[in-house]
């Protein structure tokens, strides 16, 4: 385009020029012209060649426009993916600003997902020397040098290497080597039933379990929770829920937040599935409502129109009252008239899978009902007994828990309990998602149903039409006469039940008085200072040092799900042991015991960092069983070493109660929850630090649960009153 355009300007010019003389034959001189004709002709031509290079001209810098807007968005989007690969660390200054510059205020939920960086694979060596550390503080000498041993013959052996070649091809062609491992082994081919085996709970904000309910009416309740969680699924589904981003700057996965509603594990023979129902925008939908025995198809949007709290509430009072006048039956009388289908899902999965497959062959009514819990987005159960609070939360966090297995349908991604004094709980599937994803939901939902608070709500009530008529909530019809064994599948499910329930005992450890705030003045990171508590209280417990579980987050890699540390560290267990032997009452102990503490929150501090940044240790050392078991080569000496075998005996979490509502008070949140034991005998603690305040949610499975759950509780009060007066 422009050399022509060039020469043509430049051709007009010289035209305009001549315009009124022309050259005499045979004079050099230019003379006034006496006939233009031909001149005019020729500037004709030079101007419509100019105004086709006007248009040649716009069309190019249009072009121009457009590729220099898409040259820069290229540039953009690699500068933030590069950025992506090194802001996880959190020391990359450089990485953090480019985020902060150029990744957006509001990103979309999933406009990062496809840039997360890959879970890096750690180097063989260091995994091994890392494992080797870890254990050498909780097992003897002999063990020790065996475990030493078969990691010396494992490193360099062919095995190895082959091994290790199977986790880089993994590597190569999987968006994340570990997820689907993970997933498949820890949590789909597990047999154990869910109740106390991977579920957990929440439960209701702080302020309504120890002083007055926001909202007396619990059917009233339950129709704004509801809503509460239509709004924050609406937002998922409009994609106006922005993704979390760490610090406001580091982008997570959020590839949970779609399945939080509709989830089901579904129980298979050998291995579950999970099913998730899609809801079109132009669809309906439906919760599960359970009250007793009795379950309910609940509609909550028709045709794409949300139904609206008061018709709701509408339909789960007559379904209520239709349930408990029901008429006495084989099964039981008024709310418990009907068959205890739910019951069955506390059972050993291939069991339940079996029991569930005879159920929906023998009957298409068995198989809609089936298919209508399976669809729903989540359950509802109007319970019929109050709990307690406030002058005791214990029965409401053991019906949270497990509950008495009649109430609940627990192969759901969450069920909603409201209880009759109109408080609430949360009990969850863990499969689709770790804790902090549907606790988002719950945070949402909380504040958005309680009209003390609703003006924090961080997003808006989000628009549409809402079906405002009446709707019915429809009674599942089972037949259980086309299965002979169906009651005693159900007596066999309630012995198990109590079983599995009768050597676990759960409760709270709070403390109001004191939180991160206090903490940080003893120059030690909060969660160091916990973990070490929970050290000497197990220490005191169990009477020796155990393996012991933190969860930490991998979500800053692409469908990152999380990495074990292992907390019971060479340092920490040195300082559980001083300060258990009352080191500090000795002449100069108080500053040993204090640099013994700092030393330890400082490792803890580091191989927490080092296992959120994808270079732990646990999840590798798995991976290298998992392959050697999927390839069918024979497992490594390592894994049948004693150093291996050892189980986490004290299982430990930190969950945050407060995600996004940040100008809210902590005690409009939920005041925690936890998890049953992982071991048998073990412990299982859920604690949540806060700037004035720690809520700690322990459980107990042994002999005499009730006695060692107490025993443990109060070791736990001693250690943080202790700790607390060696820095006075």
């Amino acid at each position: 385009v422009w050399p022509p355009l060039v020469c043509h300007t430049g051709l007009a010019r010289a035209v305009r020029k001549r315009t009124d003389c022309v050259r005499k034959p045979g004079s050099k001189a230019l003379q006034p012209a006496g006939e233009e004709g031909e001149v005019a002709r020729m500037l004709g031509m030079v101007n419509k060649m100019l105004e086709m290079n006007k248009a040649a001209l716009g069309a190019a810098l249009l072009v121009g426009a457009f590729a220099g807007l898409w040259l820069l968005q290229m540039a953009r989007k690699a500068l933030v993916r590069y950025a992506l690969t090194k802001a996880f660390k959190g020391k990359d200054k450089l990485s953090l600003l480019i985020l902060k510059t150029l990744g957006g205020k509001r990103p979309g939920l999933l406009d990062y997902q496809a840039d997360l960086p890959r879970l890096p694979l750690p180097p063989l060596k260091k995994t091994l020397e890392k494992w080797l550390a870890s254990v050498k503080p909780l097992i003897t000498l002999d063990q020790y040098e065996d475990a030493r041993v078969a990691v010396e013959e494992f490193e360099g052996s062919e095995e190895a290497k082959y091994l290790t070649r199977v986790l880089r091809d993994r590597h190569k062609t999987l968006p994340n080597w570990l997820t689907d491992w993970w997933l498949e082994f820890a949590y789909l081919r597990q047999r154990a039933p869910l109740p106390t085996g991977s579920n957990f709970y929440s439960t209701d904000q702080h302020e309504n379990m120890f002083g007055d309910v926001c909202t007396l009416d619990p059917i009233r309740r339950a129709s704004d929770l509801i809503v509460g969680h239509l709004d924050f699924k609406q937002w998922l589904d409009e994609g106006s829920k922005p993704c979390q981003l760490v610090g406001g700057v580091v982008p997570v996965c959020m590839e949970g937040f779609p399945l939080v509603h509709g989830t089901t594990r579904v129980p298979g023979e050998g291995i579950d599935k999970l099913r998730t129902h899609v809801v079109p925008a132009d669809g309906d939908a439906h919760v599960l409502l359970m009250v007793g025995s009795t379950l309910f198809k609940l509609p909550v949007q028709i045709k794409g129109k949300r139904v609206t709290s008061d018709s709701l509430e509408a339909a789960i009072r007559v379904a209520v009252k239709c349930a408990k006048e029901a008429k006495s039956t084989k099964f039981g009388s008024g709310a418990y008239a009907q068959p205890n289908v739910s019951l069955l899902t506390t059972r050993e999965r291939s069991q339940w899978a079996k029991n569930r497959t005879l159920l929906i062959c023998g009957s298409s009514k068995n198989c809609m009902s089936m298919d209508a819990v399976e669809e729903a987005l989540f359950t509802v159960v109007i319970h019929d007994a109050a709990t307690g609070c406030p002058k005791d939360n214990l029965e409401l966090i053991k019906e949270a828990m497990h509950g008495d297995g009649t109430r609940m349908w627990y192969d759901k991604c969450f069920n909603l309990i409201v209880f009759s004094d109109s408080r609430v709980a949360w009990h969850y599937e863990h499969t689709f998602a770790d804790a902090p994803v549907p606790g988002c939901a719950v945070e949402h939902a909380l504040v958005a149903s309680n009209p003390r608070v609703s003006h924090l709500r961080v997003l808006p009530e989000p628009k549409g039409q809402r079906f405002d008529k009446m709707v019915h909530a429809e009674m599942l019809q089972w037949d259980t006469d086309c299965v002979r064994e169906f009651d005693g599948w159900v007596a066999d499910a309630r012995s198990e039940f109590g079983k599995l329930t009768g050597d676990i005992a759960c409760g709270e450890v709070d403390f109001f008085d004191f939180g991160i705030n206090h903490i940080k003045t003893f120059k030690v990171s909060p969660d160091g200072f916990c973990q070490a508590a929970l050290q000497v209280a197990s220490l005191r417990y169990f009477g020796r040092h155990v393996l012991t579980y933190e969860s930490a987050s991998l979500r800053a890699f692409r469908r990152g799900r999380t990495e074990t540390i292992r907390s019971a560290t060479a340092e920490m267990t040195a300082f559980a042991k001083a300060f258990a032997a009352g080191e500090q009452s000795k002449p100069g102990g108080k500053e040993r015991v204090q640099g013994l503490l700092r030393s330890a929150s400082d490792v803890h501090s580091r191989i927490s960092k080092q296992a959120s940044a994808g270079e732990g240790f646990d999840r590798h050392m798995l991976s290298l069983k998992l392959a050697a078991l999927t390839t069918g080569v024979p497992a490594p000496r390592i894994f049948e070493t004693d150093a291996w075998k050892l189980e986490f005996e004290l299982a430990t979490s930190q969950s945050p109660i407060l995600q996004e509502h940040m100008k809210a008070a902590p005690t409009v949140m939920t005041h925690g929850g936890g998890f049953a034991p992982t071991s048998d005998p073990g412990v299982g603690v859920s604690y949540h630090p806060q700037r004035e305040r720690i809520y700690f949610h322990v459980s107990v499975r042994s002999k005499d649960p009730a006695k060692d759950h107490e025993r443990f509780c109060q070791y736990l009060r001693e250690a943080f009153a202790g700790m607390r007066a060696l820095f006075a």
